[in-house]
């Protein structure tokens, strides 16, 4: 991570962009958790790449496409982003984060997965978006609750 040196406008809008960025994370756990599909889709540029154990979606139809086939093979989930580093470049900007998740499979599993996601980011005409988010699991997928009722 860069240390940020210059003018006092400059680390303002550096902390803005950081916060931004962010949202952008919040949002994500928002909508996919909640199956909020216009939350969940406001985060991508129209050239995104989403990348999951389970299957790539890439541009906007396809991102749409695989985190419906989510939602179809895992009803309910929490989603716990931690540890953001960000990056920012300019109008492009990276960040690596953990994740702890916590779902129910469409089988009646309950269970708690972790990992990390690598992202990329854009701003265009003035607003952050997703480029690219990767998820990578650290563990094992291992259930959590005594029963799986």
């Amino acid at each position: 991570m860069k240390a940020q040196a210059g003018t006092p406008q400059e680390k303002i809008q550096w902390v803005i962009d950081i916060e931004e960025i962010k949202m952008l994370m919040s949002k994500y756990c928002h909508g996919i958790d909640k199956q909020d599909e216009e939350t969940f889709m406001s985060i991508w540029s129209d050239d995104a790449d989403y990348v999951l154990p389970r299957g790539e979606g890439h541009g906007i139809d396809g991102i749409r496409a695989l985190v419906h086939k989510v939602w179809d093979q895992v009803p309910k989930c929490h989603h716990h982003v931690t540890n953001p580093v960000i990056d920012i470049d300019g109008d492009t900007a990276t960040a690596k984060t953990d994740v702890f998740y916590f779902r129910l499979t469409d089988d009646g599993v309950n269970q708690l997965l972790s990992g990390g996601y690598a992202l990329e980011f854009v701003r265009r005409d003035g607003e952050w978006r997703t480029r690219r988010m990767e998820f990578s699991p650290f563990v094992s997928t291992s259930p959590i609750f005594a029963t799986n009722a």
